[in-house]
């Protein structure tokens, strides 16, 4: 087999062996969005036809350390070997060629996510914990009174009168939900907005949350919107149509996943919007018939709130499916990170997966 970073000429066979090797629609869209993927994208030839029967992918993040420091991490994507090319030790090679990389690219720490972590522990590979929560939905007897899709003119329409807003009641709004194309962000619907309570919300005394993706503009603008287009999002707004809080849910089959909950933390009506949020989920849940809630959310006394309103008997569990392993940095950093997402402190989002 020969080894080598991709070429525009390997993309049609690329992405052959990913459309068999995955049942992931969004994974060349979000592929895409990286202008820099094939220099970082490492291949296996056949030597008979020149088709790629091998694949790993990664790319730069900045992610929070464990001393409230920011870390370099190389994301692993996109690792995939042909039926025929297996049992050669394909992957073994391109990750450490792809390792060989991000240590001259400055990485620390590499970073993935899957269903089947013996495929890379000889590579250096190990799981983190991340605890969750899943119950069965609390009652919900409140109509809901969401607001679906309103143009601008009608969310302010809704407000109350003068003098009345800071009594006016969070008001939760549909904003996205599962199958409607995704347009441009809007002014009323804007990633500055869903930005700037996710940096609130993603801190932790001493600096940021440890393992966090540090979102850029062009996540937000670009890799967000694929991810959020599986998702429902709803925005809670207070009566002025301020963005106060935004949740994103999946619905699948027999259960509801929180996937993402911002709030500024330090805002005075912020237990007022973590209420307003565990109703809508309520909601969903009827909505879908969702037997069992899934909520994977930072430990915090917000998330507590969240939880207390949303789940009748949780019962604890872990996501096993993340790996760390050190290129730069030295394995007690790394065991640290680990240590902080067993606590519920560390924390990586759906939405910022590679």
């Amino acid at each position: 087999m020969h080894l080598r970073t991709a070429t525009p000429d390997d993309v049609p066979s690329l992405y052959a062996l990913w459309d068999r090797a995955f049942d992931a629609p969004l994974m060349v869209p979000v592929y895409e969005t990286d202008d820099g993927r094939l220099d970082r994208t490492h291949v296996a030839l056949d030597p008979l036809d020149g088709r790629v029967v091998g694949s790993v992918y990664w790319t730069p993040r900045e992610l929070g350390g464990p001393d409230g420091d920011t870390l370099r991490a190389g994301g692993v994507a996109n690792v995939a070997t042909a039926p025929e090319a297996r049992g050669r030790g394909l992957v073994r090679a391109l990750l450490a060629r792809a390792v060989e990389q991000m240590e001259r690219d400055g990485a620390d720490v590499a970073l993935l996510f899957t269903g089947t972590p013996d495929v890379y522990r000889s590579s250096g590979f190990e799981t983190f914990d991340v605890p969750l929560l899943r119950g069965a939905p609390r009652p919900v007897d409140d109509p809901d009174t969401a607001v679906s899709d309103p143009a601008d003119d009608a969310l302010a329409a809704s407000a109350p009168g003068p003098g009345t807003e800071g009594d006016a009641p969070v008001q939760v709004r549909t904003d996205r939900l599962p199958g409607v194309p995704w347009p441009a962000w809007s002014a009323a619907f804007g990633w500055e907005q869903l930005a700037g309570l996710h940096g609130a919300f993603d801190v932790v005394p001493g600096g940021p949350r440890p393992l966090a993706t540090r979102r850029t503009a062009e996540h937000w603008e670009r890799r967000i919107p694929l991810w959020y287009s599986g998702a429902e999002v709803f925005t809670a707004r207070a009566a002025d149509g301020e963005v106060v809080g935004y949740l994103a849910l999946e619905p699948g089959p027999g259960v509801l996943k929180v996937r993402e909950l911002g709030v500024d933390l330090t805002a005075e009506r912020a237990g007022e919007v973590v209420d307003a949020l565990a109703r809508t989920t309520l909601h969903r849940a009827r909505h879908h018939d969702s037997p069992v809630v899934e909520v994977r959310l930072p430990a915090h006394a917000l998330t507590d709130r969240f939880v207390a309103a949303t789940l009748d008997a949780p019962v604890a569990d872990t996501d096993t499916t993340g790996m760390l392993r050190p290129v730069r940095a030295g394995s007690d950093a790394v065991d640290r990170l680990r240590d902080t997402a067993a606590a519920g402190v560390g924390f990586h989002w759906p939405g910022d997966y590679v």
